[in-house]
């Protein structure tokens, strides 16, 4: 079996995208594009993976840094496709193999495809991709002769009335033999309207050599799709969701509405769990099994453990939620935070780096951040943990068992010991012992109306 490598076009800008970030860079269900490239690039087992980049490569060497088996390589100018594949065989200069030339924002490329490619008539020294479009519109079209050899592509600028009205379209994506590669990219010639060199001019080269491209349409267009628009990468997201989706809803994840859920691809939920409507789970989010989230929650990077609610409207970030918990509605569990098995986060509830212990409560109107409390613990509502004095923050540490009236302030650092009691409108200053009460109100003065104080 031949030797295999690939090579990655990446050096679109994002002029039609209208932004900075250098095209294969923009997320699709919180992925950038070229991660979805690479992986397919990664099922072929490629001895070498090279990543043709712009002048703007800076972003994606810095997220793929530490990624073994990549070469990065700079095209300096934007001339072309063919120009571009010859900057990255340059990286290969040895190569004695089979070469893959796949497009870096052609995110949903599937890798049974490659693989599928792969296998096409070995001693063909170049088989490609093509589609079925209804609508073909700015592709380049397959041209057969009457035989149903591929004779050439012609890019849609370029093409007759009638050659417009071929549906088969080239795909961009290529296995080659790389001394074929090699001998034909150094024979194309400028396009005389674009001023550039055309890959797709290598069909015909092979035609006229007797060797007839191979060709393999794929079943499903949408894996053909890129992104050059803000338009075409929604459409392209809302597609990616959709199968996302039907994934989950297949390992037995139930929903009330799938098309208001949005997962990315990184997500994991448990069989028997539930998702409302209009549910977010974000990055590398991780759901236990039988939990449900209710309408309308954010979850970003979190883990649940299995079993527990969350209940609607709540924002939970970067945190850990324990089997049986109960979370919401309207909480807010920011990064660091850990609710403990079977603790419960009430309504308006925020926790910011904070440990609830396993059974406490906080379940009304309240700040705690950078706080440790223990078990059986009782948060009255409207209590706060003042944690920051204006240059540092200072844990507030509850210890088992301890019932904090409503309407309190703990001004951190303090330890409230085990079993102890916090009256309601308390401030607390310093330490209170295990098993004390704890109060600071002013005393209540009542004046009758009418008279003076």
């Amino acid at each position: 079996m031949k030797d295999l490598s690939v090579i990655i076009l990446a050096a679109g800008n994002s002029t039609r995208l209208q932004s900075k970030l250098t095209k294969v860079m923009h997320p699709l269900c919180g992925l950038p594009m070229i991660d979805y490239v690479l992986a397919a690039a990664r099922s072929l087992r490629p001895k070498n993976i090279v990543l043709v980049l712009g002048n703007d490569r800076d972003a994606v060497v810095e997220h793929l840094k530490g990624q073994k088996g990549l070469r990065f390589v700079h095209q300096k100018q934007r001339l072309g496709t063919a120009h571009a594949a010859q900057v990255g065989l340059n990286a290969l200069a040895k190569f004695r193999g089979d070469v893959f030339i796949l497009s870096g924002d052609v995110p949903l490329l599937k890798a049974a495809t490659l693989q599928a490619l792969k296998k096409t008539r070995p001693s063909s020294r170049l088989a490609l991709l093509s589609a079925v479009l209804p609508e073909p519109f700015g592709y380049g079209r397959v041209i057969r002769d009457g035989e149903g050899r591929v004779l050439a592509i012609v890019e849609e600028k370029n093409a007759s009335g009638e050659e417009r009205q071929i549906n088969e379209v080239n795909a961009g994506i290529y296995r080659a033999d790389a001394g074929f590669l090699k001998k034909a990219l150094g024979r194309v010639k400028k396009d005389p309207v674009k001023h550039e060199y055309y890959l797709t001019d290598i069909v015909a080269m092979a035609g006229l050599e007797g060797d007839y491209p191979q060709t393999l349409s794929v079943s499903d267009p949408v894996e053909i799709l890129g992104a050059n628009t803000r338009a075409e990468l929604a459409y392209l997201e809302k597609l990616h969701r959709q199968e996302l989706v039907a994934k989950l809803l297949a390992e037995g994840v139930g929903m009330q509405d799938p098309d208001a859920v949005y997962v990315d691809a990184g997500v994991r939920v448990g069989a028997d769990s539930f998702l409302g409507a209009g549910v977010q789970l974000l990055g590398e989010t991780r759901v236990g099994k039988g939990c449900r989230i209710e309408a309308g929650c954010i979850l970003i990077d979190v883990r649940l453990e299995d079993s527990v609610r969350v209940k609607a409207y709540s924002h939970l970030e970067s945190c850990v939620v324990k089997s049986g918990a109960v979370v919401g509605p309207f909480a807010r569990l920011r990064p660091e935070s850990l609710v403990e098995a079977e603790a419960h986060v009430g309504n308006f509830v925020e926790l910011k780096k904070t440990r609830l212990g396993p059974g406490s409560k906080a379940n009304h109107l309240s700040y705690l951040g950078d706080a440790i409390i223990g078990r059986g613990v009782n948060i009255g509502a409207g209590t706060i943990t003042c944690n920051y004095d204006g240059k540092k923050k200072s844990p507030t540490r509850i210890a088992d068992g301890v019932f904090v009236g409503s309407d309190t302030q703990l001004v951190a650092p303090v330890t409230v010991g085990k079993g102890a009691y916090i009256g309601a409108g308390t401030t607390v200053t310093k330490n209170v012992p295990p098993g004390s009460l704890a109060i600071s109100r002013t005393p209540q003065v009542n004046v009758a109306r009418g008279k003076k104080r």
